[in-house]
């Protein structure tokens, strides 16, 4: 139990919502089963972390952002094979960050930074995105994804599969300094080194000295971190074409930088690409148009845009845009969409959401933020890709609206049921002896609307005719009434088998 409780207060998170992943029927292209996550509207209640750290599936998801967007951990989800973990300590060491990698539940790498306290969200994203560019992901995803939820609109985040399932024999577990793999109560007693207090996460900061030297003066900080590392084989050509680009920017005149830049090749890359490879990079250059490729490896990998935006010679006007990161579906009829935009969450209803203009005005008047002009096509194909992993979350019957008609349809027949058929035209329904419910639907329309609560945009007259005739069997009939025809619906008798709250209001007790 007491292990229980250290496990439950490290990782607390959301308490109103948590996360499961099942595999599905369908199998990918290596033969394994298709994993499928949803959210789920209900407290992680201490059973299921009982049962995740006793192995059983499926396993426990928790969402770090609480109420108050304030949070205990964050991690960088590494998913690109083969991972190296303990590489990764070994990098992290080398700059000092107090962070603890995990290998997840694929093999991947789940790099954790944790405080002892609850801290705003949004300063710890910005802390790991210094980190996972500087250890060059930066276009791995970031828990949490977002710097504010709106849990009254039933927003819940994003969750994140936790570690130690079946703690005894766990493949997901975390690795001391030495890159050796550690038991729940190793993990337990390495956690209380490496939590920061509030004040040390905001304080963090990667500092290259290297900055300073008048080679990276202005530098792009992704550039800086390349030449003082050393460039990844395979990329020394995209390298040097962005060295080119800052080498344009520090020293336009007179041609300045296309000398520069074979002193830059024969001091930074190992080995040197040679004069005619350079000599092709500064061809390309000579253009009008040049922009770092800050989309492409090596450069994306290494990517910290907040920051470059800052520099001299850094993306300027180019960047930083913004970017979906995530779509999470709130299953309410119609369902709300929440976008994720690297931090900033917008709420949408799914026509605003498929308009890419309509969009950007939801973007500008909810964070203060337009898009970029996106074209048609390309906005659709972008949706068509985002949809495939839209994240699920829950939503209580009562957001349905088969059930929101069901209530107001039970309070119009039954709140001022009709004594005879004479009554249907005065707009109220009458319930005959066989249990015949009768009204005008124009009479229903008008109290619909009344209620307020009636989405008659989404919902228009016909539409909810047809409801009324799939739901409830609803048909329509002509009969006489005080000696004329009028169309009416009939269907069977609608009770939902609770008080209306304003007969009873008197005979509840005063404490209640």
């Amino acid at each position: 139990m007491k292990e229980l409780n250290k496990f439950i207060y490290i990782f607390e998170g959301l308490d109103i919502a948590h996360g499961i992943t099942k595999k599905s029927s369908e199998v990918n292209e290596k033969g394994k089963n298709e994993t499928r996550s949803f959210t789920i509207h209900k407290p992680p209640i201490e059973k299921l972390w009982l049962d995740h750290l006793e192995g059983k599936d499926p396993g426990l998801g928790i969402i770090p952002i609480n109420r108050d967007n304030k949070l205990k951990w964050g991690c960088i989800d590494v998913d690109i094979y083969p991972v190296d973990h303990q590489g990764f300590v070994k990098k992290l060491q080398e700059k000092n960050i107090k962070a603890i990698v995990f290998r997840s539940k694929s093999g991947g790498a789940h790099i954790f930074v944790f405080t002892k306290t609850f801290v705003p969200a949004i300063v710890m994203r910005a802390k790991l995105k210094i980190i996972a560019s500087e250890i060059g992901y930066a276009r791995a995803e970031i828990y949490p994804k977002q710097d504010t939820i709106n849990v009254a609109r039933g927003d819940t985040g994003s969750f994140l599969n936790l570690p130690y399932h079946n703690c005894k024999d766990s493949v997901r577990y975390a690795f001391n300094s030495k890159g050796i793999k550690m038991s729940l109560e190793e993990f337990f007693e390495y956690h209380n080194e490496m939590a920061m207090t509030e004040e040390e996460l905001t304080n963090f900061a990667i500092v290259n000295e290297k900055e300073n030297l008048d080679y990276f003066k202005g530098m792009p900080p992704c550039l800086v971190t390349l030449l003082s590392d050393g460039v990844p084989n395979g990329q020394r050509n995209n390298c040097m074409y962005n060295v080119g680009v800052y080498l344009k920017k520090r020293y336009p005149q007179n041609n300045e930088w296309k000398g520069r830049m074979h002193i830059y090749d024969e001091k930074f890359m190992k080995p040197p690409l040679g004069s005619n490879e350079v000599d092709v990079l500064k061809k390309s250059l000579e253009n009008k148009e040049y922009r770092y490729k800050c989309k492409d490896e090596p450069i994306s990998s290494f990517c910290n845009a907040k920051k470059c935006a800052t520099k001299e010679f850094g993306i300027g006007e180019d960047g930083p845009t913004l970017e979906i990161t995530e779509i999470r579906k709130y299953e309410s009829e119609p369902p709300i969409w929440f976008v994720s935009l690297d931090g900033p969450t917008v709420e949408v209803d799914g026509a605003t959401l498929h308009d890419a203009e309509k969009f950007s005005v939801a973007c500008m008047e909810q964070i203060g933020k337009p898009l970029m002009p996106v074209p048609k096509h390309a906005w659709r194909k972008a949706l068509i890709k985002l949809m495939v992993n839209a994240k699920p979350i829950t939503a209580p019957e009562s957001s349905k609206i088969s059930v929101q008609l069901t209530e107001i349809l039970s309070e119009y027949i039954n709140k001022t049921p009709g004594r005879d058929r004479e009554d249907i035209l005065r707009g109220v329904a009458f319930t005959d002896k066989e249990g015949i419910t009768m009204f005008k639907f124009s009479n229903f329309w008008k109290y619909l609307l009344r209620t307020k609560t009636w989405a008659d945009k989404t919902y228009p007259k016909q539409k909810t005719l047809r409801m009324l005739q799939q739901l409830f069997k609803a048909t329509e009939t002509s009969p006489k009434i005080d000696g004329k025809t009028h169309r009416v619906l009939e269907m069977n008798h609608v009770n939902l088998d609770k008080p209306i709250t304003k007969q009873y209001e008197m005979e509840k007790d005063p404490w209640e």
